[in-house]
């Protein structure tokens, strides 16, 4: 897990650090902060299911803030709806990342088709990433190989809303958080039983 390091912000701002939360079938619920996860554990609610590597001190305690959190009771969701096809969606599949070069530092990003539109590429979840915009333009309307370029990850359709929605809160935690995220087009669960 690595070392502990302190909470490196007053505590009334733990509301932009996010924790994922499972239903007691460890299926992802949504993202809460962590001053809620914190909230839920503390009530007797949730279990901690993973920790993150900050800590929060007070003068009589030492506390492990979670990355993920499990609900003691099961929780049934509505209906998914469908999942729409834009930009915004595109970004939040792709975690605002550049899928070329995995730069991910705030800056706008753009989406680029892996096969480009003039060699007959189509406008699919499977053709279009997101992209920094040196990328775009270094890659321009070439086809991977001849840029000299490569995907971190091939693009797909996400499996669900929810998996978008987590993946636009935080797309820091991916790695802590993938394995109880959906596997996307096949809607199986990850996590420690599946």
């Amino acid at each position: 897990m690595g070392a502990l390091r302190p909470l490196d912000r007053p505590t009334h701002l733990m509301d932009t650090d996010k924790v994922l939360v499972l239903n007691n079938s460890f299926e992802p619920l949504h993202v809460c902060s962590s001053r809620r996860a914190v909230i839920l554990l503390f009530t007797g609610r949730a279990e901690r299911v993973e920790d993150s590597p900050r800590i929060l001190r007070s003068p009589s305690i030492v506390f492990v803030i979670p990355a993920v959190i499990r609900l003691h009771r099961y929780v049934k969701r509505p209906a998914t709806p469908a999942i729409s096809f834009n930009k915004k969606n595109i970004l939040k599949r792709d975690a605002y990342t550049c899928q070329y070069c995995g730069r991910n530092g705030g800056e706008p990003m753009t989406i680029d088709h892996v096969v480009p539109r003039s060699l007959g590429g189509r406008t699919v979840w499977e053709n279009v990433v997101s992209a920094c915009r040196d990328c775009n333009l270094r890659k321009g309307s070439k086809p991977l190989h001849e840029a000299s370029m490569t995907l971190l990850r091939r693009p797909s359709k996400p499996a669900s809303v929810l998996y978008l929605g987590i993946m636009a809160h935080s797309p820091y935690r991916v790695m802590t958080w993938s394995k109880y995220l959906l596997r996307e087009g096949r809607g199986e669960l990850r996590g420690p039983h599946a």
